[in-house]
C-alpha cells in the first residue's frame, strides 16, 4: 500500500524552517570580548587599586608579557590619563622592556599636559625592603624619549623633545632638551624663559638626584662630563630683558691625574629691567653685553685646587679676573674640615673699561661738583683709609686709580706660608697693616 505526501504539510514545515531562522538571525548579535591578554591584567596588579585602567581594545602579541592597547584610560582619583595608543614589550615585575606611548592628555591633576609621544626602553626598578619607595638610584633605564610636552597651571611648560639615555646609578648617562620654553606667572618682571637646547653627557643623574633627596655630596664617576646650554632668552610681554647666546662646562675625573673642569659664556645681553634699570640709565647705558671664563685643577692626592682663570668682562664696562691656589682641599668636604683649606697665593685684577669713569661723573654731577674735585676728595678718603708706612705702596695705587692716573688694579696674596683659614678666622686682624702683613697683601696700579 503506498502513502501519498501531502503537499501541504511539506509546505508548512518549509515556512516553520524558515521562520526559525529569520527569527534567529533578527536577534541582536552578542559580541563575545576576547580574553584580556595577560600582560593587561598583569599591568591592572602593578598600577594597584587606587588606579582603573580600561581600554577600546586590547590585542596579545607574539612576545611574553606584550600587548597593543588602543583608547587606553587610566584614573586615579580626579586624575585621568588618556592614551590613545600603547604598546607593551617585555613586562615584568620589575620593569619593562619597551613601552611606547601615543596622544596622550592629562587631566585633573596639577599639571594639566598634553604629550605627542613617549617612548621608554629597558626600564628596571629594584624593589627596596619592606615596600619602601624606590630611590632614584634603584631606578635604571636604557632611553626615555617623549616629544612635544604642552601644559598648563601656574607654571605653563612646552617642550619640543626630551631625551634622556642610559639612566641609572653608577651610569654616566646624558640628557637633552630641546625648545623649552617656561612661562613664569607672578608678580616678578620676568614672564618667559626660551632656551633652544640643554645637553648633559657623562653625568650621573639618578646619583645627583638622590643625593639632592638625600641632602649628601654627589658621588663622582670617572671619564668626561659636559654641559651645553644654547640660545637663552628671557623677556617680558614682546621686551627682551636678557639673552645668553651659550654656556659650555667641561669636566674630566681621571684615576691617578688631577681632574679639570672649566666653563665658558658667551654673548650674555642684559637690557633695562627692574631692579637694575634705574643705575643703569643714569649711567648711561642702553645695554651691557659679557663674556665669561673659567679653568681649574684639582688634585685629590694633595689636596691642590688651582685657579689660573676666572674673568668676567663687561663690555665697554669692565673686567674683573680671579685667580688663587689652596691645599687641604679634599672631595665632599665638610664645614669643619673646610677650615682646614690653606690659601697659598691668589690674585684680584680689575680694569676700567668705562664703568668706574662712568660712575664718577654721575656721582659729581648730582652733588654739583666738578669732576676733578670729586675724584680729588675720593683720594683724600683713600689716604686716610690706608694710613700708615707699611701701607704706603697701597695708599699710591689707590690714588692713582681713583684720581684717574689709572684704570687697572690688582690685589694680590702671597702668605709667607700657606694660611689656613681657620686661622684668619680665630686670630682677626685689628687694623689693614694686620691683614696686609698676615696674607701678603700687596696692591698696584697702572
Amino acid at each position: 500500500m503506498a502513502f501519498r505526501r501531502e503537499p501541504r504539510l511539506g509546505f508548512r514545515m518549509r515556512k516553520i524552517v524558515l521562520a526559525i531562522l529569520l527569527s534567529v538571525l533578527a536577534q541582536p548579535v552578542l559580541a563575545q570580548q576576547p580574553p584580556e591578554p595577560a600582560a593587561v591584567t598583569q599591568l591592572r596588579r602593578m598600577l594597584g587599586s587606587g588606579v582603573t585602567l580600561a581600554y577600546g581594545a586590547a590585542t596579545a602579541t607574539d612576545v611574553q608579557g606584550s600587548a597593543a592597547l588602543t583608547a587606553l584610560v587610566l584614573t586615579k582619583g580626579a586624575e585621568t590619563i588618556r592614551i590613545a595608543e600603547a604598546r607593551l614589550e617585555g613586562l615584568r615585575e620589575d620593569g619593562i622592556a619597551r613601552l611606547s606611548l601615543r596622544e596622550i592628555q592629562i587631566a585633573g591633576g596639577q599639571v594639566p599636559a598634553t604629550l605627542d609621544r613617549l617612548d621608554l626602553e629597558g626600564l628596571t626598578v629594584r624593589r627596596q625592603p619592606g615596600g619602601a619607595p624606590p630611590k632614584p638610584t634603584d631606578v635604571s633605564a636604557n632611553l626615555l624619549r617623549m616629544e612635544n610636552w604642552r601644559s598648563t597651571g601656574e607654571t605653563p611648560v612646552n617642550i619640543g623633545a626630551i631625551n634622556v639615555e642610559n639612566f641609572g646609578g653608577g651610569r654616566p648617562g646624558s640628557v637633552n632638551v630641546t625648545a623649552l620654553e617656561v612661562g613664569v606667572r607672578g608678580a616678578g618682571p620676568v614672564e618667559r624663559v626660551a632656551v633652544a637646547r640643554i645637553a648633559v653627557s657623562g653625568l650621573d643623574a639618578a646619583e645627583i638626584l638622590g643625593a639632592i633627596m638625600e641632602q649628601r655630596p654627589p658621588a663622582t664617576l670617572p671619564g668626561r662630563s659636559s654641559l651645553d646650554i644654547e640660545s637663552v632668552t628671557v623677556s617680558q610681554g614682546g621686551n627682551v630683558l636678557g639673552r645668553l647666546g651659550a654656556f659650555t662646562m667641561r669636566g674630566e675625573v681621571a684615576p691617578g691625574r688631577p681632574s679639570t673642569g672649566a666653563f665658558t659664556l658667551r654673548g650674555l645681553e642684559v637690557n633695562p629691567a627692574p631692579p637694575h634699570a634705574e643705575w643703569m640709565q643714569r649711567l648711561d647705558y642702553t645695554s651691557l653685553r659679557a663674556e665669561a671664563r673659567m679653568e681649574a685643577t684639582h688634585d685629590a692626592t694633595t689636596g691642590v685646587l688651582d685657579m689660573p682663570v676666572f674673568s668676567i668682562e663687561l663690555r665697554d664696562a669692565g673686567e674683573l679676573s680671579l685667580a688663587f691656589r689652596l691645599d687641604n682641599v679634599r672631595e665632599n668636604m665638610t664645614q669643619q674640615a673646610a677650615q682646614n683649606m690653606r690659601l697659598i697665593s691668589a690674585r684680584l685684577r680689575y680694569a676700567d673699561l668705562s664703568l668706574f669713569r662712568r660712575w664718577v661723573r654721575t656721582a659729581a654731577q648730582r652733588e654739583n661738583m666738578p669732576e676733578n674735585a670729586f675724584r680729588q676728595r675720593l683720594a683724600q678718603q683713600a689716604t686716610a683709609a690706608l694710613s700708615g708706612p707699611s701701607l704706603a705702596s697701597a695708599r699710591d695705587a689707590a690714588q692713582r686709580f681713583l684720581r684717574g692716573d689709572a684704570t687697572v688694579l690688582e690685589l694680590a696674596a702671597n702668605p709667607r706660608a700657606p694660611l689656613s683659614f681657620g686661622l684668619a678666622q680665630r686670630k682677626p686682624q685689628r687694623n689693614l697693616a694686620g691683614w696686609q702683613d698676615m696674607f701678603g697683601l700687596t696692591l698696584t696700579a697702572r
